[in-house]
């Protein structure tokens, strides 16, 4: 059906909001970039500003505009993301302290570990910490050392949340998220996901063998060497996640490069071996496309479909609210299977769903009382993901996009 005049507008300068939002993350604007501000309307602002906030940007946001008191961005949106900048700063001493702890813990044991992206990203290659918010601590272990390193943690004080655990080194890439008194969360990973791809293992024990001894506050911290972490970061963004955890790759990339102490040709070699060269070469031509940096080169953009870098881009900047709609239509695009599937699994729960639903561990004849609450979730999730309008059409470019990349199922 084609679009009226009103919808084409608005279809270009959510375009225009979206890119902006990607450039800003990527690397410094150029004149016309800045100049094509001032055509995005109060409504662009404020999706540019709610998805900021939705995928931790709103600090990075704060200090770019600080700098460049010209451009047209609104009030609200500078006294906003100042704010965030401030709240950031004040979060992240709570993140380092805590990561200096966890170190001397593990070192006083002899467990071998390295502080895995957002640690080392923020403390190492952002001008500031605060510009790069943690959400949670992401420590990698050796699959022999990762229990033992567990249970000194819970020792040291950390506690399992509610309803989030129950399962060991047979269920995902980390064992069971923990939090300390302060609220920081912790995730201990033993391999990087996911477990059916071949370069798994293999990645982790390079995170591991080249991690670094980084000086930080009179401490010292083991943190992933920059080749491994730019490796950890495609793998996270394309087989982990779809390009589904934010525009934050582009700013981590960003800082990494500036860096220089990526080797380009070691990560190449290690993405043949491992399957990982349609996501690398993804990666970098979406920092061609919107950064100033990475590697311009003409022969990666030929490689890589237009199709394919406008799938990732709206990927990166989706509604949060529809991931999980939109993840049930892309994995099963047939309406009979989704209908046939769902309806199987809304009869098998299992005590891990009951216990996430209750927020706390339950078990037996117990868990069966948020059984209502659970199923509830789940239908909406599976009849919003059939009645949203456009939401199966991108569900199948989604799905395109996935087969291109090889991901592993």
């Amino acid at each position: 059906m084609a679009l009226n005049s009103t919808e084409r507008r608005l279809t270009l300068h959510t375009d225009l909001a979206r890119d902006t939002l990607l450039v800003l993350c990527a690397g410094e604007l150029s004149s016309d970039q800045i100049r094509s501000m001032k055509s995005l309307s109060a409504e662009d602002w404020s999706w540019i500003e709610r998805r900021a906030q939705t995928y931790r940007l709103l600090p990075k946001l704060g200090s770019i505009f600080a700098s460049h008191d010209d451009w047209p961005v609104p009030k609200p949106l500078r006294e906003s993301s100042g704010v965030a900048l401030r709240q950031s700063a004040f979060r992240s001493l709570v993140m380092q302290q805590a990561l200096i702890e966890i170190g001397e813990l593990f070192d006083s044991h002899r467990i071998s570990y390295c502080a895995l992206k957002g640690a080392s990203l923020s403390l190492e290659f952002y001008a500031e910490p605060a510009l790069r918010p943690m959400r949670d601590l992401d420590i990698m272990v050796a699959p022999d050392q990762a229990e033992k390193a567990y249970q000194h943690l819970l020792e040291a004080g950390y506690k399992k949340l509610p309803g989030r655990g129950g399962y060991g080194m047979e269920y995902a890439h980390h064992l069971p998220p923990l939090a300390n008194a302060n609220g920081v969360l912790l995730e201990l990973h033993h391999r990087i996901a996911p477990r059916e791809w071949s370069g798994s293992l293999p990645l982790g024990q390079r995170l591991l063998l080249n991690a670094r001894l980084i000086e930080f506050q009179g401490h010292l911290v083991r943190m992933a060497h920059p080749t491994d972490t730019f490796l950890h970061l495609v793998v996270h963004a394309s087989f982990q996640h779809l390009f589904d955890n934010g525009p934050c790759l582009l700013s981590d990339l960003s800082e990494l490069e500036k860096s220089g102490l990526v080797d380009h040709t070691a990560a190449r070699t290690f993405a043949n071996k491992h399957d990982l060269m349609p996501s690398l070469e993804l990666i970098l031509a979406m920092r061609i496309r919107y950064g100033k940096g990475g590697a311009k080169s003409v022969e990666t953009q030929s490689r890589v479909p237009e199709t394919m870098l406008n799938q990732a881009a709206k990927l990166m900047t989706q509604d949060p609210d529809k991931h999980w709609q939109r993840f049930w239509l892309r994995k099963r695009r047939s309406m009979a299977k989704r209908i046939f599937e769902g309806v199987a699994r809304a009869l098998r729960p299992t005590e891990k769903d009951l216990a996430k639903t209750a927020q706390r561990d339950v078990k037996g004849v117990e868990a069966w009382r948020y059984y209502p609450a659970w199923l509830f979730k789940r239908t909406s999730v599976y009849l919003g993901a059939e009645f949203q309008t456009g939401l199966d059409s991108e569900a199948a470019s989604d799905a395109e996009l996935e087969r291109w990349l090889g991901r592993p199922n």
